[in-house]
């Protein structure tokens, strides 16, 4: 096993409550709201984000480091993230903030071709002063 991070940021549709966070393959130890330095698009039915200075609000999955290979393995195909052809996502470490103040490092997936985004709509922070992706409702 590794020496970490033991935790995910997630930004979208794997977020309790969104259509797959009954996808993760083992429990969170803990899941708390979080905020990492991004740009947010709303791609329609799913978000991306991408190098940016925004605030991007999401959650902070904290798993067990006996459940890391088998989460990351499920969520890079999720994310069609290295799974032999041309990736939609790629995953990288990134710094989150929780609410309770804590800063820590964790995976996430951005966008692997940013020129994707022009048809994506840029999400800007709220009056709260960061940024959160929220499905369409039809």
């Amino acid at each position: 096993m590794s020496n970490g991070p033991f935790a995910v940021f997630v930004y979208g549709t794997l977020m309790r409550g969104e259509e797959r966070a009954a996808k993760w393959p083992r429990p969170a130890l803990r899941v708390e709201p979080a905020v990492i330095r991004a740009a947010l698009y709303d791609l329609g039915p799913y978000p991306a984000v991408t190098v940016g200075e925004d605030l991007v609000r999401g959650e902070l999955w904290r798993l067990a480091e006996t459940d890391m290979t088998a989460t990351l393995a499920a969520l890079d195909a999720i994310e069609c993230y290295g799974q032999g052809g041309v990736d939609l996502y790629v995953r990288r470490l990134v710094s989150c903030s929780t609410e309770s103040g804590e800063t820590c490092t964790a995976h996430c997936y951005f966008i692997a071709d940013p020129r994707t985004l022009a048809d994506g709509r840029k999400v800007s922070p709220g009056v709260e002063g960061w940024s959160r992706w929220r499905r369409r409702r039809d």
